[in-house]
């Protein structure tokens, strides 16, 4: 229906550029155009009313496609005199103005915020096709200026409604939007419902009834943190038994396993025992007794691992005491590496010690006062003899 509706607002507006191409032309050869484009306008906006649906479209729509239908019909078979053009689409364009005033008012109702975009236009129109209609103000203009005036104003007008004349579909964003604005709109109800009913209690009962208000609310946010509390621990346990690395089983699961093992561990009967007991001998013929038996064929070695050979007297029998205990890595598959440390103590050899005497400390300062003492007295003495030859009146000594 909104395509239909833009097609029938551009098929107007194209008509109208045109007019104002042709406006030196006769009204008479081109009045057959502008009945067609009129009657195909009114005949897209009576299908848009039609196919609307459940989204049904004001009346008016329907009221405005039967108007331009009528007069496109009037044009088609030019009854329109030359002297009476600007009054007959005057008339034309006032009502289609004063329509989608009213179709803009009905949108309204459903969008808040883009309905005061259709009045403009629509004002417009309106107030377009009264000047029209007013023979002394247009008697000196143009009449295909004016009529092509008038067709581009309601082409417009069409497509700005087509743009909003139906309810768009909420996202849900917006829908939440709007439950959270319903929400609090109820809950400021409620809090003025509970305000009046309080300003009608006498005091005494205001006041229990204020205590009664805040015991339950202290209530519901007790309950609201147990509930947190009891959520919190269940994901923690959810957690932990996703991260525990222990099978846990069922009652079930116990159940089964032990009636298995039940199963196992039954008696055999007694024909079946005595079978593996006394197994029945080979029945072979005399043919076969004469001929040697075919030695079998060796098994393959099922791994690597070198096997020792074991006694011909005594015969392996496999429980659970003679199984080796020791890892597989002390085993004679695996044998032990020597440690590290081990073979570096070994390899490395190690520097000798020095011939030395130690010394106590009483030798050593014994040799040292054994060394100063005659260096001492020598110094002694020749200092003496230095002072002796410098300060002495008498020295040297003269030769007799």
């Amino acid at each position: 229906m909104r395509v239909m509706t833009v097609m029938s607002g551009m098929i107007i507006s194209a008509t109208g550029a045109w007019c104002l191409a042709y406006y030196r032309s006769a009204f008479s050869s081109i009045a057959f155009v502008l009945a067609i484009a009129m009657t195909l306008s009114a005949v897209f906006l009576i299908g848009a009313y039609l196919v609307s649906g459940k989204k049904r479209l004001p009346e008016t729509v329907l009221v405005e496609g039967m108007l331009t239908l009528m007069f496109g019909f009037v044009t088609l078979n030019n009854e329109v005199a030359d002297t009476a053009i600007s009054m007959f689409f005057g008339a034309w364009l006032a009502t289609a103005g004063l329509i989608r005033f009213s179709q803009g008012l009905a949108v309204s109702r459903f969008d808040a915020k883009n309905w005061a975009k259709i009045l403009p236009l629509s004002i417009l129109s309106a107030i377009f096709g009264l000047i029209m209609l007013m023979h002394s103000l247009v008697a000196s203009a143009n009449q295909l200026t004016l009529v092509g005036g008038a067709l581009i104003l309601n082409g417009l007008s069409q497509l700005v409604y087509a743009l909003y004349m139906v309810r768009h579909e909420n996202l849900p964003q917006a829908e939440q939007a709007k439950r959270r604005v319903e929400a609090k709109q109820a809950l400021a109800e409620a809090k003025r419902k509970e305000r009046d009913e309080l300003r009608q209690l006498s005091r005494s009962e205001r006041e229990i009834r204020k205590r009664e208000l805040r015991d339950a609310a202290a209530a519901c946010a007790e309950e609201k943190k147990r509930q947190g509390k009891i959520n919190k621990e269940k994901q923690r346990a959810a957690r932990e038994a996703l991260l525990d690395p222990t099978v846990q089983l069922s009652t079930e699961d116990m159940a089964m396993i032990a009636g298995a093992i039940r199963e196992n561990e039954a008696p055999l009967p007694e024909e079946t025992a005595e079978a593996m007991a006394d197994p029945e001998p080979d029945r072979r013929s005399p043919q076969t007794e004469d001929r040697a038996p075919e030695p079998s064929p060796e098994p393959e070695p099922t791994s690597f691992v070198r096997e020792e050979p074991l006694p011909e007297s005594a015969e392996p029998i496999l429980s659970w005491d003679n199984l080796p205990k020791e890892p597989a890595w002390e085993t004679a598959a695996f044998p032990k590496k020597e440690d590290i440390t081990e073979i570096l103590e070994r390899e490395v050899k190690r520097p000798e010690a020095l011939p030395l005497t130690p010394l106590s400390l009483a030798d050593l300062i014994e040799q040292e006062q054994e060394k100063e003492t005659p260096r001492s007295d020598r110094r002694k003495e020749e200092e003496d003899r230095r002072f002796t030859e410098e300060f002495s009146w008498h020295w040297p000594p003269k030769d007799e």
